[in-house]
């Protein structure tokens, strides 16, 4: 049996999923009070660009739901990856920090109202080869899941649906 490993780094891309979001919300011009009263009081009924591209996130996600997504995302120290679900209950990723990796253990799953993905096959700081299986609310737009490696080891994953 061939045995691939993947090295945990630690990424400083954390933090660039909800700054994606965020992008266009800060302005540096300062905002001045709106001379009439009915500018103020009415809200505009058309959804700016920036709230159009966020994903809407809806939990209660069913596997035949997220069979054949795709989606995008940072697993904390982990990798920044994008992947597919499989129909057949295996992940694609297409990105792993960069690269494609098909790894068979490489897995996700739903029960009830939770998604389980395994990431298979990673080698840790210390060298050991660890699987970080990673819970979370099945949803689809997004999905915020913790993963452990089994040596009490935690990570945080953000991921939005493509």
């Amino acid at each position: 049996m061939t045995t691939r490993s993947r090295t945990i780094q630690a990424l400083a891309a954390v933090a660039l999923l909800p700054a994606l979001f965020l992008a266009g919300c800060a302005s540096d011009e300062e905002s001045t009070p709106s001379t009439t009263a009915t500018a103020s009081a009415q809200p505009s009924a058309a959804p700016s660009a920036e709230a159009s591209q966020a994903p809407a996130i809806t939990p209660g996600a069913t596997a035949e739901m997220l069979a054949g997504t795709s989606w995008f995302g940072t697993a904390e120290g982990v990798a920044e990856v994008t992947f597919t679900f499989g129909a057949d209950g295996t992940v694609d990723f297409t990105s792993f920090n960069g690269d494609p990796s098909d790894v068979p253990g490489d897995v996700w799953s739903v029960d009830g109202s939770t998604l389980t993905l395994t990431m298979s096959q990673l080698q840790s700081p210390s060298g050991a080869i660890v699987d970080i299986v990673f819970t979370g609310t099945a949803a689809t737009g997004g999905m915020e899941l913790t993963g452990t490696d089994g040596t009490g080891a935690t990570y945080a994953m953000t991921i939005v649906q493509l």
